[in-house]
């Protein structure tokens, strides 16, 4: 379990840091690529939370452009 709180803390600062690329980032398909990875890290984060029902979303977990 502590493993899991380590991995979702983990694609939370993933999350973060590519929004700010996504909100830097001039060229189109620079974008495309942090939004990729943030709706990746999204997809494991849903994972994570299905298997720990009691732990708190964060508006990471959904955040959208």
């Amino acid at each position: 379990m502590a493993d899991d709180k380590v991995k979702l803390t983990g694609q939370r600062s993933a999350i973060r840091e590519h929004i700010d690329k996504y909100n830097n980032f001039p060229a189109e398909h620079d974008k495309k690529f942090a939004l990729k990875t943030i709706r990746n890290c999204q997809k494991q984060i849903t994972k994570l939370l299905k298997r720990h029902s009691g732990w708190d979303k964060s508006w990471e977990d959904l955040w959208m452009p």
